[in-house]
């Protein structure tokens, strides 16, 4: 190869590194702190509200996903329409008083029955004046709760409503500005929602309430929930969806590659 060559390779390789730097800096300006749980969780908890239990819930697409991928993993949900993280009692979620959860899941020899809990806000919460002191103020709480119980808590990003781009960027940062502050996993699935629209424009992610997912929808947060956790892609899956709204392989493909691109980009995995 000549010295020609060499050059011109590496102004490519630096104009293509800049180019990728811009288009994070247009979804979000704060870097994560945290870049994966410190341990690959096999039974999780999910704590949040509609964004998380449309479409059957998100518990189920992540047991579809690591089923068809026959990974070992259990998961759980506990979800209330239009709740903050002040609506839920977490203590009592990953360690309940009673005695029903034996029925379900197994507590491991310290005293856990979940290795890993989801906290997924309001949508809104992350940047309403009136709510975001609130949302702080409990996400703090939670995650000490959740690390107090030996689990490892994370945050869930949502995504922008329907024909509100401009709401992903302070979504985003706020967020992971919290999550910074907890030294929490933050996970990118309103990111990811954006740069699946950036890729294909016409692609419905979103209800026509312009809030909730739809099952494409779904199927990306799940998508991008279980790349974070799992640290790896999911190839090839036979797993369409479940809730009788299997999606178009060739869609259920797209989705899949934008989570893992997503969630490698964002946490500058090699």
């Amino acid at each position: 190869m000549s010295k020609f060559q060499v050059k011109l390779s590496a102004l490519v390789l630096s104009i293509g590194l800049a180019v990728a730097a811009q288009a994070a800096d247009t979804l979000y300006t704060v870097k994560p702190k945290v870049t994966s749980l410190q341990a690959v969780p096999t039974k999780i908890m999910v704590v949040g509200n509609s964004y998380s239990y449309y479409n059957c819930g998100v518990f189920d697409y992540l047991w579809g996903f690591a089923a068809d991928q026959k990974v070992d993993f259990q998961t759980a949900q506990a979800t209330i329409a239009g709740a903050d993280l002040d609506w839920h009692h977490v203590e009592s979620l990953i360690n309940p008083p009673g005695k029903s959860w034996s029925f379900i899941f197994k507590k491991d020899n310290e005293g856990r029955l979940f290795d890993a809990v989801l906290l997924q806000p309001n949508s809104m919460s992350p940047i309403d004046p009136r709510m975001v002191d609130n949302f702080k103020e409990w996400a703090q709480k939670h995650i000490a709760t959740i690390r107090k119980a030996g689990s490892e808590p994370a945050l869930v990003m949502t995504w922008a409503r329907k024909g509100k781009p401009e709401m992903t960027k302070p979504l985003a940062d706020s967020v992971l500005s919290v999550g910074n502050a907890n030294d929490t996993l933050v996970i990118p699935v309103g990111i990811a929602f954006a740069r699946a629209l950036e890729k294909d424009p016409n692609i419905n992610l979103i209800m026509p309430d312009k809030s909730h997912p739809t099952a494409i929808g779904s199927y990306l947060e799940s998508a991008v929930i279980y790349c974070a956790l799992q640290k790896r892609p999911i190839e090839k899956s036979q797993y369409l969806g479940g809730c009788e709204k299997p999606l178009d392989p060739k869609v259920a493909q797209f989705l899949r590659d934008i989570a893992w691109e997503t969630v490698k980009d964002f946490y500058s995995w090699n």
